[in-house]
């Protein structure tokens, strides 16, 4: 009885690591939110937990070629979702099958708006983890006739909409499409650091935001608490 019922705890603990693994997998945080990041020895697992209060910001698009790292990661995502993959991939031949990247285009201006007052709440919290990203790009696969309408926009930008969701805006002369990011087919997310300084009056503030494979510049830290010394503390 004791060995059964310890059989039924792994299972039980199995199942409910799955679950969350799969909700996980499945979560697709917007552009340009703030994400947590979690990691363990087998996923990552990205939890939203807050957007900027802006009414929009500039996109930037790339198109790209498939290679073998990233189609494998956009097979998985489709397959993970349980979506068809219509885009035939073989490594061989020349032509190969396109996806675009969507950015955010200025990440100074970024900066600039997390350290204004308004974001003086969102900007505490996250100081204490430096586990919280923003989510700056997304790879995405979309069918021809939306990918041509991403490369001759006159202008890309993300937007809240009514119910505080961001999506995407392409606007073209007279004409608006709007992709909310569940239509999107993300396959791959790209994050940034936020790199920590000391302000004019000895507060804490972001510095600069790096890609998470860059160092922060001299002079600023991944940390926030080690920012603080003797001399300032916290003034959000």
């Amino acid at each position: 009885m004791y060995l059964l019922a310890l059989g039924l705890l792994s299972f039980s603990g199995c199942s409910v690591y799955k679950a969350k693994k799969q909700e996980s997998l499945l979560s697709i945080p917007e552009l340009g939110s703030v994400v947590h990041l979690s990691k363990d020895n087998f996923y990552t697992s990205v939890d939203q937990v807050g957007v900027m209060n802006v009414s929009e910001l500039n996109v930037s698009v790339s198109l790209l070629p498939f290679n073998r790292v990233s189609y494998v990661n956009y097979a998985r995502g489709m397959q993970r979702a349980g979506k068809i993959n219509s885009i035939p991939y073989v490594d061989s031949l020349p032509y190969k099958p396109k996806y675009l990247r969507v950015q955010l285009a200025n990440l100074i201006e970024i900066t600039k708006l997390f350290n204004n007052d308004e974001h003086q709440d969102l900007r505490t919290y996250i100081s204490h983890d430096d586990s919280y990203k923003l989510v700056s790009a997304l790879d995405i696969a979309i069918s021809e006739n939306d990918m041509d309408k991403f490369m001759d926009a006159q202008a890309i930008q993300l937007k809240k909409n009514k119910y505080e969701s961001l999506e995407l805006v392409v606007i073209d002369g007279n004409q608006k499409s709007v992709y909310p990011f569940r239509s999107l087919h993300a396959f791959k997310y790209h994050y940034t650091n936020f790199c920590w300084g000391e302000g004019p009056y000895g507060n804490i503030i972001i510095e600069n935001l790096v890609a998470e494979d860059e160092k922060c510049p001299k002079g600023t830290r991944l940390k926030a608490r080690k920012v603080s010394n003797n001399r300032y503390q916290f003034k959000f």
